[in-house]
């Protein structure tokens, strides 16, 4: 009994969560730290330059396409090799939410190397472009191709490493 004479109850629980576990239950399992970079890092250092092929040849046969005929009816299969492109590219930018370490390697590797390489020395990469194995007229526009795959990479890598952790 308290002071006033009445049974004393406990005060009914909170709606909202805890912001620590009770005493004595196990943490919740986390993936290995070195596992997560990993994984993340080979996919996104695999999928990129799957993604800017597609994306890239896509795109030049869009081109050439209106280019031939000055008129966009046919060109739904060019379109939707650009938007496979696009999503192999945004898969790429998900591993920022596994870990930030691939689209970061990613970005570094497929889109600020390339871009670094065909401002220094552009005849040298339009040389290469032109020695790949096919008729294509591969990486078209490099100079908004690359640096937009470096500025995904990275930005998804720096957003998926801050991204609010679960308390």
């Amino acid at each position: 009994m308290t002071e006033s004479g009445s049974p004393y109850l406990p005060p009914p629980p909170s709606p909202y969560p805890h912001p620590q576990a009770p005493v004595g239950t196990p943490p919740a399992r986390r993936s290995p730290m070195a596992v997560r970079h990993l994984a993340s890092a080979v996919i996104a250092l695999v999928l990129t330059p799957v993604g800017l092929l597609v994306f890239d040849y896509g795109a030049g046969r869009y081109r050439m396409e209106q280019a031939r005929t000055f008129d966009n009816s046919e060109t739904g299969g060019e379109l939707a090799l650009i938007l496979l492109g696009v999503a192999i590219l945004v898969a790429v930018g998900a591993t920022g939410r596994v870990s930030g370490l691939g689209p970061v390697l990613a970005g570094l590797v497929w889109g600020l190397l390339p871009f670094l390489w065909f401002l220094a020395d552009l005849e040298g990469f339009f040389r290469f472009s032109r020695d790949l194995p096919t008729t294509q007229f591969w990486f078209g526009d490099p100079p908004y191709l690359f640096p937009l795959v470096a500025a995904l990479g990275v930005g998804a890598g720096l957003a998926g490493r801050w991204r609010g952790r679960p308390q």
